[in-house]
């Protein structure tokens, strides 16, 4: 598996962006209004966010120790760096949609509806990045080191 490119999430982010603005907009001709974003969603965010940031100091502090060896299970290693990389992918494609939703609130912001649509996709796409960037970290927390020895299997003592 490799490591996921930040450039391929910016540009996921950045092809979501025209999704978002266009599905809000005909959402908005055909509802008259702008699309409602759950006020619980930037909180959710946030959340994820926070425990991929604690996952991957965890794992770190694992793997920097070498105490990998009898107290982590690989299955859970590559279980937290498949977790990541959805997470990344899940937190740009957010940060596109979201990003296109608060574009075209932000051209009705004389409603109240439009303020508040703003502010919340504002929110949306903060904690949308924060939680892309800590997957980002799980994902690179999980690379473990080679080992210090040669190609006869013999530990790295040289002389």
């Amino acid at each position: 598996m490799q490591k996921t490119k930040v450039s391929t999430l910016v540009w996921t982010a950045l092809i979501a962006t025209p999704i978002g603005w266009s599905l809000s907009q005909i959402i908005d001709v055909w509802s008259g209004a702008l699309p409602p974003i759950p006020w619980v969603l930037p909180f959710l965010l946030l959340f994820l966010s926070i425990g991929a940031f604690a996952g991957a100091r965890a794992v770190r502090q694992w793997i920097e120790e070498r105490r990998y060896y009898r107290c982590i299970d690989p299955l859970r290693v590559a279980r937290a760096v498949a977790l990541a990389k959805a997470m990344a992918y899940f937190g740009a494609v957010a940060t596109g949609l979201y990003a296109g939703l608060g574009a075209l609130a932000l051209t009705m912001l004389q409603s109240p509806m439009g303020r508040e649509r703003a502010i919340l996709a504002a929110g949306v796409v903060v904690c949308a990045v924060a939680m892309t960037t800590a997957a980002i970290r799980l994902e690179r927390a999980c690379v473990v080191p080679p080992d210090d020895t040669d190609e006869n299997g013999v530990n790295g003592a040289k002389g």
